[in-house]
């Protein structure tokens, strides 16, 4: 019955007039995080909305940005760039950003994304001299943002209730430290793009803050960032992120789904950036720094030293490290800093007319061995106390096509290789490919880089994509992926295939009005739990996802989403379903804007769930996953107080029909559904 109904809807809105809107930044983050595979960790996720909002808050002057600045826009292809700047070269600066229309090259959705990240501004000889580094321009000018955010959840947890002492004294982690709600503070500092300075503090829900002997906040971070002083290139003391080559060896930043933005996978912003999240485990605590050393050539050294959380044995070996950040019970605090991880080394790159050539070199130590225990599956995990990973990447840009790679070996003499060719068939056709090779022996604790596993290691694999206009206002991106697992995975027995398709189809008939379907079929193998005497068995997975945009004016945006997944595994097969309605109302006379979410949901299991997700407070992460039966409602209210001042307030609701309770645990809730509110003031000035 749901699957004839769902099949009803789907084919309704097929056959309604295409509703679309003007694209902004957050439906590109969207788009990303539907990419995504399910492996994707939620701290890359938070790193690139982190990213993303900071671009956007601090929009470039796109007629004085450079290629490295424009790069650091990661929907931005080589391409897009050189035409941009082309263009300006040719006709002189832009006078507002709708003179991108005139740029053919620039698709419609490119385009529309850019507007929100850059700007136009008159060039001045004042503006030059405000820019001068001197302590009375950075009193006068310098631009200040604190924002604080606090989240009370409107029901008490297991963790929170009250129990007698001898069952704690038998079940210490039964209780919570702290209190329920979740707090953070960030500010920042900034002076043109030469000076940025940043705190970040933060209290999880169920941490203590000031009881039981704590005494502040579980999370500390700061960081002060110099950039383009005189041949200092980038100088970080405090956190910082790194980002080498095609992040083969190392890469504590973002990577781009395989669908996101086609013709630009690869592609992006290296060297050192500032780390301004509350995400605890991707960011280096010490200095770096880049150094023009002659024209087009430039080195960079960095140096960390920090703690982090771990599980160690009664040997004190490292089983696994704990990535989550949180520290709520005896046992999680029991793990809050317990090793120490140093890493130094650096990087040479070379530019060289439309060539960039590169060579990094990675040192970890850790106080602790990693032993991460006997199972056959880890096998090749990393082990022991130093790891240390060399590799050289390389780049070439020509006008029809673009290659880039990085090959790499660790110490152990494991061998990784990433290489991309990007032949440009038209004014907006692209072809890509994609090799990767990461022996199932490779080490490279802090690479992130094209992969289907989460970790570079024990994968090879060939991808092909294509993205092209259909003419008119149709476009179509399409892809598939094969790769090849030497090596046992976990619930996995034996070397293993995967393989992965996606098309994805839009209709943009005008500037209001957008239309996307999207099919993504993907293939794995696992073992078969219920049969185990048989070989591996093939799992399939099909999703399905119908979207429309609607703007019909400046003042309204509707956006209607029907998802549905279909999984195939041994002898069953399990449905899922999910259709969203987003509202969002923003009046130009009027300094507030309402954003309002609603979604209905159905799935046979876990197994088919459906992440989407949920727009709500600034710099703020939301993609729950939802499975079984029940709606989901949300809204955020902003208003703009003041030029300087800005409310806003989230509130959430959740309610399943299949369930008395929700969670387990400490996290379980004693009641079909769930309420939570968020409040957070911005300031700038």
């Amino acid at each position: 019955m749901l699957k004839t109904l769902f099949t009803t809807l789907l084919i309704g809105l097929v056959g309604v007039a295409p509703l679309a809107a003007q694209a902004d930044w957050q439906s590109l983050y969207e788009t990303w995080l539907e990419e995504a595979d399910e492996e994707t960790s939620a701290t890359q996720q938070e790193l690139l909305y982190d990213e993303l909002s900071h671009l956007h808050a601090h929009p470039l002057d796109i007629n004085t940005a450079t290629t490295e600045q424009l790069a650091q826009l990661p929907f931005l292809s080589p391409t897009h760039i050189r035409v941009i700047q082309h263009y300006i070269a040719k006709n002189g600066a832009l006078l507002s950003t709708g003179e991108l229309l005139l740029i053919d090259s620039i698709d419609y959705h490119t385009r529309e994304l850019l507007r929100h990240f850059v700007r136009t501004l008159p060039v001045s000889n004042k503006e030059s001299e405000n820019k001068r580094l001197t302590w009375s321009n950075l009193l006068r000018y310098g631009e200040h943002e604190a924002l604080t955010r606090l989240n009370i959840p409107l029901y008490t947890k297991a963790g929170y209730r009250n129990y007698p002492d001898d069952i704690l004294a038998q079940y210490p982690n039964r209780r919570y430290l702290g209190e329920p709600f979740y707090h953070n503070l960030r500010y920042q500092y900034r002076f043109t793009d030469k000076l940025s300075a940043g705190l970040v503090i933060e209290k999880d829900a169920g941490e203590a803050l000031f009881k039981g002997g704590f005494n502040g906040y579980d999370y500390i971070s700061l960081h002060l960032m110099l950039t383009n002083v005189g041949r200092l290139k980038t100088l970080v003391v405090g956190d910082y992120r790194l980002h080498f080559g095609q992040g083969v060896v190392i890469n504590t930043g973002f990577s781009m789904g395989k669908t996101a933005s086609l013709s630009s996978i690869g592609w992006g912003a290296r060297g050192i950036k500032r780390h301004l999240s509350t995400s605890e485990h991707n960011a280096f605590r010490g200095a770096a720094a880049t150094v023009r050393l002659w024209s087009g050539v430039e080195a960079t050294a960095f140096v960390s030293h920090r703690p982090m959380d771990a599980t160690l044995d009664k040997n004190l070996l490292i089983t696994s490290l704990k990535t989550d950040g949180l520290h709520r019970t005896p046992l999680e605090y029991s793990k809050r800093g317990n090793v120490r991880n140093t890493l130094y080394s650096g990087n040479l790159t070379i530019h060289r007319r439309g060539f960039h050539g590169g060579l990094t070199a990675v040192h970890n130590f850790f106080n602790h061995p990693l032993n991460p225990g006997e199972q056959l599956y880890k096998r090749y995990y990393p082990r022991g106390r130093r790891f240390t990973t060399v590799g050289a990447d390389y780049m070439y840009l020509h006008p029809r096509f673009q290659l880039a790679g990085e090959t790499a070996i660790d110490q152990g003499g494991a061998l990784a290789t990433m290489n991309k060719i990007q032949l440009r068939l038209g004014d907006r056709q692209t072809l890509t490919l994609v090799q990767r090779y990461y022996a199932h022996h490779y080490t490279a604790l802090w690479a992130n880089s094209f992969s289907e596993n989460s970790v570079l290691r024990n994968e090879s694999g060939i991808y092909l994509g294509f993205d092209t206009p259909l003419g008119g206002h149709w476009q179509l991106s399409t892809y598939t992926d094969f790769c090849y697992f030497p090596w046992l995975k976990y619930l996995v027995s034996n070397a293993s295939y995967a393989g992965e398709g996606m098309v994805r189809l839009t209709y943009t008939p005008t500037d209001r009005h957008r239309t996307t379907l999207r099919y993504r079929l993907k293939l794995k193998e696992r073992d078969d739990t219920h049969h185990p005497q048989r070989p591996l068995r093939l799992r399939t997975q099909h999703r399905l996802l119908l979207q429309h945009d609607f703007t019909p004016s400046e003042t309204w945006k509707l956006t209607t989403l029907a998802n549905a997944t279909l999984l195939q595994f041994a002898e069953e097969e399990h449905f899922g379903a999910m259709l969203t309605q987003r509202i969002t109302w923003q009046p130009q006379a009027y300094p507030i804007a309402l954003h309002g979410n609603l979604s209905y949901f159905h799935t046979d299991n876990y197994d088919t769930r459906i992440s989407i997700y949920e727009r709500g407070l600034l710099h703020t992460f939301s993609f729950p996953s939802y499975y079984g039966h029940g709606l989901h409602a949300s809204a955020t209210c902003q208003w703009d107080i003041h030029p300087m001042l800005t409310l806003l307030v989230h509130l959430s609701h959740t309610h399943y029909y299949d369930r008395p309770t929700i969670g387990t645990g400490t996290e379980l809730i004693n009641q079909p559904h769930r309420e939570d509110i968020g409040i957070q003031l911005r300031w700038r000035m």
